[in-house]
């Protein structure tokens, strides 16, 4: 009897390690999409850029200006129909003061490169947001703030106002 006893609680412990490996490999996993969540709004991520990649993206966005410098890029779209997708473009300081002097000045030079119009301030999830319209082959609406060390530029394709800040309040709140 005894020796059933003790099969028993070998074979509990033997399931209870196995279960607890498992979760604690679950857990350790990575996000594949690096900080972007999978799904966003209504939308789902459909592309993730880092690296090298999303780098000289970014920096050509800025025309290469030798004077922005950034530690680190990342890139992701979302989609759930035709008329509702988001790209996000994120440049990553050494500082957060270093983040805002470049929204600063992309903030100030934004409407005079002719593709965009002149930003308009706005405060979403009690985050300062800039808002500014694009030309249609560039993307009509774009958001664009700066968040701890990072710098945000978000378009988001729908003509619908509350729902585009809807989506901006959330990746605010959750990237």
């Amino acid at each position: 009897m005894k020796k059933n006893r003790l099969e028993i609680y070998l074979v509990i412990f033997i399931i209870a390690v196995i279960a607890i490996s498992g979760l604690l490999y679950l857990q350790t996993q990575k996000n594949p999409y690096g900080m972007f969540p999978e799904k966003l709004g209504d939308m789902n991520i459909v592309l993730y850029r880092d690296g090298d990649v999303a780098m000289n993206e970014v920096k050509g966005l800025h025309g290469n200006n030798p004077g922005v410098i950034i530690e680190n890029a990342y890139i992701a779209n979302y989609r759930s129909t035709p008329t509702s997708k988001a790209k996000f473009w994120i440049s990553e300081s050494k500082t957060n003061t270093e983040a805002v002097s470049l929204l600063e000045s992309m903030d100030s030079g934004v409407g005079k490169t002719g593709m965009f119009s002149d930003s308009t301030p706005m405060t979403i999830g009690g985050v300062r947001v800039s808002f500014v319209t694009g030309q249609p082959q560039l993307g009509l609406y774009h958001y664009f703030y700066a968040k701890d060390k990072r710098v945000f530029w978000i378009q988001v394709d729908n003509p619908d106002k509350a729902y585009r800040e809807s989506f901006v309040k959330e990746a605010i709140n959750r990237i």
